[in-house]
């Protein structure tokens, strides 16, 4: 550089003036950073295990589902909160109750209606969502609050899919809840409540349920000897 070059260059930088390609540097380390760590993510979701004995994935009939909920708000925010999550593989077959196992995958009654598979599938993507119902206490004494806390996350997720069974059209599901009807005669603030007392008043199940309370009781203490 010649000293009248050098004479420029330093007064531009007096002038408050910066070469070029310095203020780049902070953008494309942040771009950099965030590729790698998108990376690493990707790597470390573990894939869902595959379908169980007789049942079978279906993409294009889980699409169609998925479409369904998008077409409610309360199922499009169900859909897309789970989304936040590693998605669970959906498998059809011969369900007696519609379930999430707890490796990650949804079981469905291949035997449902559009409107009524696509309510349960909502259901169930609240708890992909949410996690686990049951959340295990420190030792066997909370037992009894983590069942309760457990019911209510059910009683919660049953409430959501008995509004999107409404607002989808279901008027004669395959699988009626005992306590459908007296569900949309009360106040909506009671509803829910109303689903959990019926849960805690049928810890072995019922028609359309699982032995929810019994089943969760089970877990804890077993987890929890």
């Amino acid at each position: 550089m010649t000293a009248e070059g050098s004479d420029k260059f330093h007064r531009t930088l007096e002038k408050g003036s910066h070469p070029p390609l310095e203020p780049e540097f902070p953008r494309r380390a942040a771009l950099t950073l965030a590729l790698v760590a998108s990376l690493v993510a990707c790597r470390s979701t573990p894939e869902p295990p595959p379908c169980p004995r007789g049942f079978s994935m279906d993409e294009a009939r889980t699409g169609v589902l998925l479409d369904a909920l998008s077409r409610v708000p309360e199922g499009r925010a169900a859909r897309d909160a789970a989304k936040s999550s590693p998605f669970p593989r959906v498998c059809f077959g011969p369900a007696a109750v519609s379930a999430l196992t707890s490796e990650g995958v949804i079981m469905l009654d291949a035997s449902l209606g559009e409107g009524e598979a696509a309510a349960r599938l909502g259901h169930l993507l609240m708890h992909v969502a949410r996690g686990s119902p049951l959340v295990l206490p420190d030792d066997r004494a909370g037992c009894d609050a983590a069942v309760d806390r457990a019911l209510a996350a059910e009683a919660d997720a049953l409430a959501l899919e008995l509004r999107l069974r409404r607002a989808l059209g279901v008027a004669s599901p395959k699988i009626p809840y005992a306590f459908e009807e007296e569900h949309w005669k009360v106040e909506p603030e009671a509803r829910t409540p109303l689903v959990l007392a019926y849960l805690r008043a049928h810890p072995d199940g019922a028609p359309g349920l699982d032995a929810l309370g019994a089943g969760y009781a089970r877990r804890c203490r077993e987890a929890r000897p």
